[in-house]
């Protein structure tokens, strides 16, 4: 879920469009990181993906539909219903990460959950299984992968209602949690901002590469 700027300013989320290879069958969700392969085509991340390929966040796409002849603007890439002969016409919509400063990112976790004291080290993701009738990714951090390592394509900066995230703009994001207008608030969803599957925020390590905080 895209959240800030780099500074903690609204961001605009400028899409820029990357080609999906027409015979790819693996869908891509909305919020799911994208690979841009040796091909020139963009493909689904996948964990342990060299975080030097990866080349946004999927928000969407839009083809020529073989099933109904019409050009459809879609939340997620359902792996078909491309000709071969229409390939010029299926585009990703995505979020581009290989920027100075990329943007800020909220990410659920998993069943172990992030703590405060995870900040600013890197993660990876797992990613799970997307929702074919809303589009959204079931991507999610993979609370065994915290580390330094350099090559993991994620930083933790701060978990979603803490009270330092409120400090920088998080009474800010209601119009993307709803119930989120002041510091130290619980998650968007219940539960607290620790714990099991709490919300965590993220920039991705793909430019500075960066061995995270011991």
């Amino acid at each position: 879920m895209p959240l800030t700027s780099a500074s903690g300013s609204t961001g605009n989320f400028e899409m820029v469009y990357a080609p999906i290879l027409y015979s790819d069958t693996t869908k891509i969700f909305r919020g799911d990181p994208v690979n841009r392969e040796t091909t020139g085509y963009v493909s689904q991340w996948a964990a342990n993906d060299s975080i030097n390929a990866m080349a946004g966040i999927f928000w969407g796409c839009h083809y020529l539909s073989t099933a109904i002849g019409t050009t459809i603007y879609s939340q997620f890439w359902p792996g078909a219903d491309v000709a071969s002969t229409a390939q010029n016409t299926l585009y990703a919509h995505i979020i581009p990460v290989n920027t100075a400063q990329p943007s800020k990112f909220a990410v659920q976790s998993d069943a172990t959950g992030i703590a405060f004291a995870n900040i600013g080290e890197n993660i990876d993701l797992a990613m799970g299984t997307g929702n074919t009738t809303t589009g959204a990714s079931g991507a999610y951090l993979n609370a065994s992968t915290l580390g330094t390592t350099a090559t993991l394509p994620f930083r933790i900066v701060d978990l979603y209602g803490s009270a330092s995230f409120g400090a920088f703009g998080g009474g800010g994001v209601s119009g993307v949690f709803p119930g989120a207008t002041t510091a130290g608030v619980a998650n968007p969803y219940g539960g607290s901002y620790t714990g099991a599957y709490n919300w965590v925020i993220v920039q991705p390590n793909i430019i500075a590469g960066g061995t995270g905080l011991a």
